[in-house]
């Protein structure tokens, strides 16, 4: 026996599923999701966010959201990731130090604008950083690292250096330098490794002073310098010297030219970065801006010393042995000092400009 089915219900489930279909919306509610933070810097950072990809097709916009009170939106810091789906990040810009910012991912859809879950920020303090040993009769520019670390930069004659001693944790490649803290290990080591003075974890501290590598990390392939810069040559320190003993300003020596104005120890010598003479002592260093501290070393045999009193930067390429060449100040020297390390010390690094 045959059944039928009559027109009047015929219609009346397509009424139905045309409405159903029409009904059938994404809820955007919850659209837009917040991710993590990343490359925190004093002025900077990243967050990654993302889209449900069912909501596409309603999503006009997304990207990350921030300011320094509640509930952010995209009528004040917005940055948009310039997709419709999936995930993302953004890099947030014109940061303050020491401020806690409330951020957050936000899609922006037919309906109106959805946000995320927001998350805080905290931007690190300065204190501790060189910002308070900067000429500040000079004008400086700045770098940023891999990782995201921020480095002042000065043009001294026809160069440009970094101000700050390299800080970075990863080769060009994005590769690990291994931090190596103990001594045995380290005073065994033949390849790359970088530490930090007395192995400290202030951030603050490692901002300022930089950390310290072994000679197999400056020599190393991968390349330990900043996208467009280099390790400082023989070349480069030539030229500086040359450079800065023809333009010393009110600095008696090119030593006071390039130390900065705090933390070195007191000297008895006229003209020395430490020099007692209250007319040069904290007065007339760094008129270079290269604002250079006595961070310290680390020894071949892994023990740290002479923070406070010296420090010194690897050369690339002037080997002696298994020895390394490097340049130095002391607190009671009125020039730069040239010698060579067993290639297994840990030196400061600074970097020049391609």
């Amino acid at each position: 026996m045959k059944k039928f089915i009559s027109i009047p219900f015929v219609l009346l489930m397509a009424i139905l599923y045309i409405q159903t279909s029409c009904n059938s919306t994404v809820d955007v509610s919850s659209v837009a999701t917040t991710g993590e933070l990343t490359e925190v810097t004093t002025t900077s950072a990243k967050c990654s966010g993302s889209v449900l990809s069912a909501a596409s097709s309603q999503v006009i916009d997304c990207g990350i959201c921030w300011s320094n009170t509640p509930d952010p939106t995209i009528n004040g810091n917005a940055a948009s990731s310039l997709k419709n789906a999936g995930s993302f990040t953004c890099k947030l810009t014109d940061l303050m130090p020491d401020i806690t910012y409330h951020v957050r991912a936000y899609a922006v859809t037919a309906e109106g604008t959805e946000y995320g879950k927001t998350i805080l920020l905290t931007t690190p303090n300065e204190t501790g950083s060189l910002l308070s040993t900067l000429n500040t009769e000079l004008s400086y520019g700045k770098v940023t690292d891999i990782e995201g670390n921020e480095y002042h930069t000065i043009i001294v004659g026809a160069q440009t250096w970094m101000v700050e001693n390299l800080r970075v944790t990863k080769f060009r490649n994005g590769e690990i330098i291994p931090n190596v803290t103990d001594n045995t290990k380290w005073t065994k080591l033949k390849t790359a490794a970088q530490c930090t003075y007395n192995n400290n974890t202030e951030a603050n501290s490692i901002r300022k002073y930089g950390r310290l590598y072994n000679y197999y990390a400056v020599k190393d392939t991968r390349n330990i310098a900043p996208e467009g810069w280099h390790v400082a040559t023989t070349a480069d320190w030539v030229s500086l010297i040359t450079y800065i003993n023809n333009n010393k300003g009110v600095a008696k020596s090119v030593a006071q030219a390039m130390a900065t104005k705090t933390d070195w120890a007191e000297s008895q010598f006229l003209g020395a970065t430490g020099a007692l003479d209250l007319e040069t002592y904290m007065n007339v260093n760094n008129t270079s801006g290269l604002a250079a501290l006595p961070c310290g070393l680390r020894a071949d045999y892994g023990q740290f010393s002479s923070v406070g009193v010296y420090c010194a930067w690897w050369i690339p390429n002037e080997i002696k042995g298994n020895n390394a060449g490097f340049r130095s100040l002391n607190n009671y020297g009125a020039i730069v000092g040239e010698n060579y390390y067993n290639q297994t010390y840990g030196l400061s690094v600074r970097c020049v400009k391609d």
